[in-house]
């Protein structure tokens, strides 16, 4: 059996859609070592940057076009009916629509709950081919049972079609090792994400602000633009400059791992989640996570973190605090969030993707 990925994510931004898609991956190919029945062929626009080193999947660069225009206009050709898997949220609408086995993943429908962080063109592309993949779609995987729950109480017609399948979390050859764990320095409170509304970056900042006045405390941004925002763009008050770090995207997983193990805290005070990737990745490096109180992050971290309400600056603030005074606590948060990691492995994502995308 062959399975045609859609690899148009190989030549995006890395953001969590692509994380998924190439961390998904990377562990199908390992399982494709012991999977001689099946071959997997991503084919992606060309790319003009260092391919994946995988040892079982083909890769096959193809077309002349890149983007929106690539997917919809070359692949389809290139895809010649085959099974088509589209772990990025979109899929060819001419494939949707024709004779053609399509299973996509859609991470969730923020454009619909925050318009504002995408632009008119994103939203109104979205509006099209969301609900199209989700009518037309063979099968549609999302990445936790409550944005599973949320998809279906607007597309009731999906409901049968639609699978949870939870995200992994680090890389097994990222994990550290007990020596590490004991060894690592704690130097500030950490946020991992884009600087965007969704995220809560403002009340991330004003927190920031807050709690450097008060206590000191040194905080480091992990994340891109978003939205519009840049670092340039904020206008960061003098007095609490030097307690600030913008660190920028990172995209190399060893360098994201070293700012965990040396967080005293994970802040994630998002507005919406629908299986987010920085909790989870903290809790494998011994960082105890404070997490928004909202319905996704509470089926993915359980009591494994400390909740707070994101629209209270306040609960924050009070949060970030308890875990930097009370060291029994951290403590706890760190093996309750070694457990919970350890629920969470690529590998059982992958093995669960294969099975919806060979049955459906």
């Amino acid at each position: 059996m062959e399975i045609i990925v859609n690899g148009r994510f190989l030549t995006q931004t890395t953001t969590g859609v692509q994380r998924y898609s190439r961390e998904l991956l990377q562990a199908i190919d390992k399982i494709l070592d012991t999977r001689p029945d099946l071959k997997v062929t991503v084919i992606s626009p060309r790319l003009s940057q260092p391919a994946p080193k995988w040892h079982n999947i083909i890769l096959r660069q193809a077309g002349h076009l890149q983007g929106h225009a690539w997917e919809q206009l070359e692949l389809p050709q290139l895809t010649h009916g085959q099974l088509l898997f589209c772990p990025g949220n979109t899929a060819p609408l001419a494939s949707l629509f024709g004779y053609q086995r399509v299973v996509v993943t859609v991470h969730d429908l923020s454009y619909l709950y925050f318009p504002d962080a995408y632009s008119r063109a994103f939203r109104l592309w979205y509006r099209i081919v969301i609900p199209t993949v989700l009518h037309r779609a063979t099968a549609i995987i999302t990445v936790s049972e409550s944005e599973r729950s949320a998809i279906a109480a607007r597309y009731p017609a999906a409901v049968t079609r639609l699978h949870a399948i939870p995200n992994g979390g680090l890389p097994v050859g990222l994990l550290p090792s007990a020596n590490d764990r004991k060894n690592s320095e704690r130097k500030y409170v950490l946020y991992v994400g884009s600087l965007s509304k969704r995220k809560n970056f403002q009340g991330a900042l004003e927190t920031t602000y807050r709690l450097a006045r008060k206590r000191g405390y040194n905080f480091v941004f992990v994340g891109g633009r978003a939205g519009g925002i840049l670092e340039s763009d904020l206008a960061i008050p003098d007095d609490v400059r030097s307690y600030i770090t913008f660190a920028g995207q990172i995209d190399d997983d060893i360098a994201l791992v070293q700012f965990y193990r040396q967080a005293m805290c994970l802040l994630f005070p998002s507005f919406y989640e629908s299986s987010g990737l920085p909790p989870i990745e903290a809790m494998a490096c011994g960082c105890p996570v404070i997490a928004s109180d909202i319905p996704a992050l509470k089926e993915r971290c359980g009591n494994a973190a400390l909740y707070c309400n994101p629209a209270d600056i306040d609960s924050i603030s009070a949060a970030v605090e308890r875990v930097m005074d009370d060291p029994v606590l951290r403590s706890n948060l760190v093996e309750l969030g070694y457990r919970r990691a350890a629920n969470y492995t690529w590998q059982q994502s992958a093995a669960q993707t294969l099975k919806i995308i060979c049955d459906d």
